[in-house]
């Protein structure tokens, strides 16, 4: 069965590179979602410092608030988890993306080595061949396929 995956070296670098500019534009995104996560963070503990500076809110009102700031501690906290975990991955991915070029740059190399090897071999048989030809004809000596068999 014939592999339907690309397997030239042009193929190959142009998907992985496909590949890494993609993780790159997702890294790039997830850096302004981190972003744009702590600024909203920021304004909530702004909020929340604000608030506790009022004393003429209610206690109940007050109550009210804290559980708000808190439930939405909470959930900026898993957010930062979850946005670190992320980015985890993503490194990760991009390490193997290198390893990939670099593996793939070793491959080219030693195919690069055997495609040399096999044209010196072919030059070699070609260069025997054509002095075998001459030896021929300056001797004047048939092949065995040119002597007739009775």
């Amino acid at each position: 069965m014939v592999c339907p995956l690309s397997h030239t070296f042009d193929e190959i670098q142009a998907l992985v590179t496909k590949l890494i500019d993609e993780d790159i534009i997702r890294q790039k995104a997830l850096i302004e979602l981190a972003v744009q996560f702590e600024n909203a963070s920021t304004t909530k503990s702004d909020f929340r410092k604000a608030y506790e500076k009022c004393y003429d809110i209610t206690h109940e009102s007050r109550a009210l608030v804290d559980i708000f700031f808190k439930q939405e501690s909470n959930k900026d906290y898993e957010m930062n988890l979850a946005l670190y975990g992320k980015a985890t991955k993503i490194e990760k991915q991009i390490e193997k993306y290198q390893q990939l070029l670099q593996d793939e740059e070793v491959l080219r190399q030693t195919l690069e080595k055997e495609s040399r090897g096999e044209k010196e071999w072919e030059e070699k048989m070609k260069k025997e061949q054509a002095e075998y030809k001459l030896f021929m004809l300056e001797f004047e000596v048939q092949s065995d396929s040119e002597y007739e068999t009775d």
